[in-house]
């Protein structure tokens, strides 16, 4: 008889865990966030040759900061997830966003990049493991007192006819406040419910955040040493991403 209790407990604890009220008596359900990093229709990743405009390179780095995220509903009700920070990679596609109230949601908005209070924090503050904690390598521009929003790196082929190998060096470091680009979705058909995948599916393409830079010429910005280039990327970024 004990047992049969204590199994229904941790069924009741599992519920519980998933959903709950809010202060509201409003039910809210986990949602999380599914975000494939691409390459054009190759994922991306550190051992593929890759082509932008038959201009072949490779990825050693490639991380970005999301923050700032406002789910939408059908009526246009924004739901802001407070303090919500990812930086993603090639290595992981899915992530918790936190509870927001049951329904359904048809749009996104996101910033790349982070608001100005959290680029100038101290990186030091934050537990081993969290986002804008100390990377390795670093992300984070300690002369500069701010994060790189996004660090591009790998080796590319700079000869003229673009058909020798990807050997040279390249590197796109976005950072500063006004280098932040919002991006906005719409068009979701997310159903947030107790039991479902509640999860919000998007992909990021590479080739689309390097669209108009010549790749043989334009291989590297720290972003102040080199604005035109970083602007450049960083206008690209609201493009950049699409429903998966």
């Amino acid at each position: 008889m004990k047992l049969r209790y204590f199994a229904f407990f941790l069924i009741l604890s599992a519920g519980f865990a998933s959903c709950k009220k809010d202060d509201h008596g409003e039910t809210t359900e986990m949602v999380k966030l599914h975000l494939h990093t691409m390459v054009g229709n190759q994922a991306a990743n550190y051992t593929s040759t890759f082509s932008n405009n038959g201009r072949s390179f490779t990825l050693s780095n490639l991380r970005y900061y999301l923050s700032n995220f406002v789910l939408i509903q059908d009526d246009g009700t924004e739901v802001p997830i407070a303090g919500k920070v990812i930086l993603a990679s090639p290595d992981e596609h899915e992530w918790e966003l936190g509870l927001v109230p049951s329904g359904h949601y048809s749009g996104i908005r996101f910033l790349v990049g982070l608001d100005s209070v959290t680029n100038h924090g101290d990186p030091t503050v934050y537990p081993s493991g969290h986002p804008l904690a100390p990377q390795t390598p670093s992300i984070h521009w300690s002369w500069n007192t701010g994060y790189i929003f996004m660090m591009v790196e790998g080796k590319v082929d700079t000869t003229l006819a673009a058909n020798g190998s990807a050997n040279a060096n390249f590197f796109y470091h976005i950072g500063l406040d006004q280098m932040a680009r919002s991006v906005s979705l719409s068009g979701a058909d997310v159903h947030v419910e107790a039991g479902g995948e509640n999860s919000f599916h998007l992909a990021f393409d590479l080739l689309k955040a390097l669209q108009g830079v010549d790749m043989r010429t334009e291989i590297k910005t720290h972003s102040m040493d080199n604005m035109m280039l970083a602007e450049k990327i960083a206008n690209n970024w609201p493009q950049s991403f699409t429903w998966e």
